[in-house]
């Protein structure tokens, strides 16, 4: 996945790293379930970019449903991580 925002790569790097999927490989539209990354998975993933991020995921929204895409994933964490850094600024 390409991206010229240094912290949407630096997230697709962290998930690349946790599925073992080359990131060049990784689209918005991939379903993370066709990274083998099962439910429980997910949410441990997300437990993950919580803990290297510093930010606090909610349970409901985007990433609840079972049709979660890399690029839902990774715009949920950047809008996390963007609206974190503008209550910091």
């Amino acid at each position: 996945m390409q991206t010229d925002d240094p912290a949407v790569a630096e997230i697709v790097d962290f998930i690349s790293g946790e599925v073992g999927v080359d990131s060049n490989l990784l689209t918005p539209e991939t379903p993370v379930s066709e990274l083998g990354i099962s439910s429980l998975d997910l949410i441990e993933t997300i437990f993950k970019l919580e803990s290297r991020f510093g930010i606090e995921i909610p349970n409901d929204g985007p990433l609840s449903g079972n049709d979660v895409t890399v690029g839902t994933l990774v715009q949920h964490v950047a809008d996390l991580l963007a609206a974190q850094k503008a209550k910091t600024a």
